[in-house]
């Protein structure tokens, strides 16, 4: 049998760990370690033409990019690459510690599961690993753990208006590896839907684009990968987009500002009818004669704009309900007694919180009520 790990791994990697991955795959145990450059925290074993693939974990599961996510693309790159008929990929667990059964963690597992990849040594952790069945189930799994840890911020997805999965990918070291996981996983469960996953690119820290092996990655498991990048926190512009419109990056700041897409007005927070709803509209602002840097600032500025459900989103735009100067909520007067009961059924928040309204919302909101001849 044939043993091939990278030159890299060979300290953590050793003979006992390739000895213990042979023995689960039931190979056989007298062999050498060939070494090789290059990357891939993975052993590889051949066997009477028949190769396994082993994506194996760092010894200690302290946090969860560095223990076992930020390998996985690498890998899967190289064993999608093998054209190899008769091949097979797993992971190994180095760490069966408690450690490694914290919920970041096990949220790792879960998302090899739903692509169909197992963890060959799966009793030792004592525990059972579900797969990721539904968009929702995996959403509502981040949303849990970000409340458990607020720094969970590395990937944030949305379910588009068009029924697609929309994934914002930050691109720097860890984060790049765990948002290519994330977008290989999301288009596994899109495949199941009969829909898609669009990966928008989040530049952090000089990285403009996704590495062209996790794109050729994404690629083949059909994600469709924005051609134009978002710019963080106001940072230089990566590739432009041919208008001023930018909804992408408006949404993930709105998301930065605002948090997961929820009505501002009611409690709504069904994914797909929760729109970007400019303040300022995108329309004014083309025709606004301004520099184009302007105009594009105004059009991803998260003051400019709330996440609205559809019914608000067009009550908003039509001036039948908005705010005023102090940030409450104002019903248009000429509106029918039975048109305002009607609102004020639908409508459960009345007012801007004061962390939201902020002098740069203060402006855009003038704009918009002198638009709508509601100079309040």
């Amino acid at each position: 049998m044939r043993v091939t790990i990278k030159e890299r791994y060979a300290n953590e990697l050793t003979y006992e760990v390739c000895r213990c991955i042979a023995e689960r795959l039931n190979l056989p145990l007298d062999f050498e370690i060939q070494y090789k450059k290059g990357n891939g925290r993975y052993v590889l074993l051949e066997h009477d033409g028949f190769k396994y693939y082993v994506i194996v974990s760092r010894l200690s599961a302290d946090a969860r990019d560095a223990f076992l996510n930020q390998y996985v693309t690498t890998v899967l790159g190289e064993y999608v690459d093998d054209k190899s008929f008769v091949k097979k990929l797993y992971v190994y667990v180095l760490d069966k510690s408690q450690k490694a059964k914290a919920k970041y963690i096990v949220d790792g597992y879960r998302m090899l599961k739903t692509m169909g990849i197992n963890i060959l040594n799966i009793d030792e952790l004592r525990m059972e690993i579900n797969p990721y069945v539904t968009f929702e189930d995996w959403k509502n799994a981040q949303d849990k753990m970000r409340e458990y840890n607020k720094g969970n911020n590395a990937s944030y997805a949305i379910e588009d208006e068009e029924g697609g999965y929309t994934l914002f990918g930050k691109l720097y070291g860890a984060n790049g590896k765990d948002a290519a996981m994330t977008a290989c996983m999301l288009a596994c469960i899109a495949k199941s839907n009969d829909t898609f996953v669009r990966f928008i690119q989040v530049c952090e820290h000089g990285t403009e684009e996704i590495s062209s092996t996790d794109k050729k990655l994404l690629q083949s498991f059909g994600v469709i990968i924005d051609s134009g990048a978002i710019v963080l926190k106001g940072k230089a512009a990566g590739k432009d987009k041919s208008t001023c419109r930018h909804q992408d990056e408006f949404k993930y700041n709105l998301w930065e500002k605002y948090g997961d897409k929820k009505c501002y007005m009611c409690s709504c927070d069904i994914e797909s009818n929760i729109i970007a709803s400019h303040i300022h509209r995108i329309c004014d602002i083309d025709k606004s004669g301004l520099p184009e840097a302007e105009k594009r600032r105004q059009a991803v500025d998260a003051d400019n704009g709330f996440w609205l459900c559809a019914n608000h989103d067009k009550l908003f735009e039509f001036g039948n309900v908005t705010y005023d100067m102090c940030g409450d909520l104002v019903i248009n007067p000429s509106l029918k007694s039975n048109q305002t009961d009607f609102v004020k059924y639908i409508t459960e928040k009345y007012g801007i919180e004061k962390a939201h309204f902020t002098a740069g919302l203060k402006v855009y909101l003038k704009i918009h009520n002198n638009r709508v001849h509601l100079g309040i």
